[in-house]
């Protein structure tokens, strides 16, 4: 799948963020970004309902293939990706309207995007199909805010 040119992070939901991040610093040797708290965070679904997730998020520092971390409260519209598994593979991409209407015509599903479908579902989408990985597709027009981020130490 050509998408796939463009990891750069692979995302885990978990339970406790700092315990995880203590875990993968002891583990894989990482060192971490501030957190960001996204309360209420507005997302949309596959039927067009918009839903509120409330979510903390960190990455790593060691790139360019970057650990996510998002702790996401129970209840909330992040639910939708636990039920899928944990994990998802993030991919920059120029359009994520064109690249989920790709997607969308090769038989993958909308999990939650970051705007309403007739929007271009925003700067983020996140896709799945039985037997692949969840895919997040991000706008590479805010690279500048991510490396922001990521160069940020609190």
């Amino acid at each position: 799948m050509e998408i796939l040119a463009g990891i750069f992070h692979h995302g885990v939901i978990v339970d406790d963020l700092e315990a995880a991040m203590a875990h993968f610093s002891t583990t894989m040797d990482c060192t971490w970004t501030p957190v960001r708290t996204f309360d209420p965070m507005p997302v949309w679904n596959a039927a067009g309902e918009q839903l509120e997730a409330r979510l903390r998020v960190v990455y790593s520092h060691q790139g360019p293939l970057r650990m996510e971390l998002i702790e996401s409260v129970p209840g909330s519209a992040y639910d939708a990706m636990r039920a899928l598994g944990r994990s998802h593979l993030g991919v920059w991409v120029d359009s994520v309207a064109d690249s989920a209407a790709a997607m969308l015509a090769d038989g993958w599903e909308l999990v939650l995007g970051g705007a309403p479908a007739d929007q271009g579902h925003g700067a983020i989408a996140y896709l799945s199909r039985p037997g692949s990985p969840v895919i997040e597709l991000v706008a590479r027009a805010i690279t500048p805010m991510m490396e922001e981020w990521w160069a940020a130490t609190e």
